[in-house]
């Protein structure tokens, strides 16, 4: 069955991205050309979304910031939403990600995660659990991201919950009515 194609939202206004060679190390979507505020969103891996196309988790990711501006006073400056993943492959499903099992701790990734983490003090983690085969690699990502983000002071938050595992629900299934949390330990 063919994947549907999402185009991005209309107050997607621009689109940025470095990807090369199979891999996208960061996206950057303009929401709010008045708004001054950054957000970053850590997901798992890049699904299709691109400078011209969006995918169902960019596009639901994006609608969640915009809709929750006035809801949430962490997302009432957000002009602009980064989305960085643990994982830089493109690959639409995660389970397939463990071809690349001796690639997957990427240090471009990891800088580029820093760099963004950096500049946006608030972050949003939604990687959801581990793709089948991963799991000691995906503990070392969520390691090295959880430095990350000790050593930047960011303000951390979730969407509605953890999963059993104690991941962050993933992008891609949360609703608009979900709430906003703050992550208060790691």
């Amino acid at each position: 069955m063919k994947k549907p194609t999402y185009k991005y939202p209309d107050f997607v206004t621009k689109v940025e991205l470095k990807s090369e060679n199979g891999k996208r190390y960061w996206l950057n979507l303009v929401i709010d050309k008045n708004k001054s505020g950054g957000i970053t969103i850590i997901l798992k891996n890049p699904s299709r979304a691109d400078k011209l196309i969006s995918d169902k988790t960019v596009f639901n990711v994006s609608n969640y910031i915009y809709r929750n501006r006035e809801k949430y006073s962490e997302l009432e400056n957000v002009g602009q939403i980064t989305i960085l993943n643990l994982i830089p492959n493109y690959l639409t499903d995660s389970n397939g990600l463990k071809e690349f099992k001796e690639t997957i701790v990427n240090q471009e990734n990891i800088w580029a995660l820093n760099k963004f983490c950096q500049k946006n003090k608030n972050v949003i983690i939604a990687w959801g659990n581990h793709p089948i085969g991963l799991y000691h690699e995906y503990e070392q990502l969520k390691t090295e991201v959880k430095k990350i983000l000790t050593g930047n002071k960011n303000q951390v938050f979730y969407v509605d919950r953890l999963t059993n595992a104690g991941n962050p629900k993933h992008g891609q299934v949360w609703g608009y009515e979900n709430k906003l949390k703050k992550l208060t330990e790691f």
